[in-house]
């Protein structure tokens, strides 16, 4: 991997065109398909905690900020860095900075397996790495400027042709950027990796279930202190918080869209309204009927 270096320059003489295309192209609130596996997010509102369930993926910010929590780390996104998520997680975030005329912007690139294995394989001189299963660093070199290139794309012809194009050298460049031992989780042969890789599947398919570290363990084929570590070491959270922040974030999926409260926490497992109500507010910052109300308001 070469030298990092300084991107900051590159992004600021890119920024302009950057934010005026895709504010040309966003939705407030939604998030734009550009090409196959990119995604163009925007957001004009900070009033309301967003409840993220990350399949891998890389984001790359060019306006606005936002805080994301992952386990006990607390991430935060402005332009001109990237995020790389190589394992399945529930995060939880709020936007800091995003308002109408200067909104939130930001692009997502799926991350496959397949994709980046073909990466790997046709340049042997890209090392494998170990490393944590997300990073956040500075943009590396030439992503502002392919980015600006995605977002000037005006036929579906282009769309078609040139975007997956454009989309492989994205994740080139991420590869020989400081993301890319976060990168090479996704491809790792790391037996540890794909047995935590199972239980989260596992954990997912049992979510309304009250499910013991021992079951989990044994579905991932580990001893419990084993399984601990490394789910820990993969997730950047013990298996009982993902199982929690799952739990919640589609309580409140359910929540606001017209699930009465307590059907929604009973739902998913949750046997004691109260109980429910202290996660629900710990996690988002409100309680449940609050926090609908504030989002039912921030939309009307």
């Amino acid at each position: 991997m070469p030298d990092p270096i300084n991107t900051e320059a590159e992004m600021l003489d890119y920024r302009p065109s950057l934010t005026s295309r895709a504010a040309a192209i966003a939705k407030a609130g939604e998030t734009v398909e550009l090409t196959e596996g990119v995604g163009l997010f925007s957001a004009t509102s900070t009033s309301s905690p967003l409840a993220l369930f990350l399949d891998p993926v890389a984001i790359i910010v060019f306006q606005g900020e936002m805080e994301v929590t992952i386990g006990s780390a607390i991430l935060t996104y402005r332009p001109g860095q990237s995020f790389v998520g190589s394992i399945a997680m529930p995060v939880t975030g709020r936007l800091t900075q995003a308002t109408t005329a200067e909104p939130y912007l930001a692009i997502s690139l799926s991350l496959a397996r397949e994709t980046l294995a073909d990466l790997l394989a046709e340049a042997p001189q890209v090392m494998a790495q170990q490393g944590k299963c997300y990073a956040l660093g500075p943009v590396p070199e030439g992503i502002p400027e392919a980015c600006d290139r995605l977002l000037s794309l005006q036929s579906d012809d282009d769309r078609t042709i040139l975007g997956p194009m454009i989309r492989r050298e994205i994740l080139w460049r991420l590869l020989r950027g400081p993301q890319a031992p976060a990168l090479h989780q996704i491809v790792a042969a790391d037996p540890r990796l794909a047995q935590v890789r199972r239980a989260l599947g596992w954990i997912r398919e049992h979510l309304s279930e009250t499910v013991p570290i021992r079951d989990m363990a044994s579905c991932a084929g580990m001893s419990e202190a084993s399984f601990r570590r490394h789910f820990k070491a993969a997730t950047g959270m013990s298996p009982l918080t993902y199982q929690k922040t799952l739990r919640l974030q589609a309580a409140r999926r359910a929540i606001l869209g017209g699930t009465e409260i307590a059907r929604a926490g009973f739902d998913v497992g949750y046997v004691s309204p109260s109980q429910f109500s202290r996660e629900y507010a710990r996690l988002f910052g409100l309680p449940p009927s609050r926090d609908r109300a504030q989002v039912l308001a921030g939309q009307a």
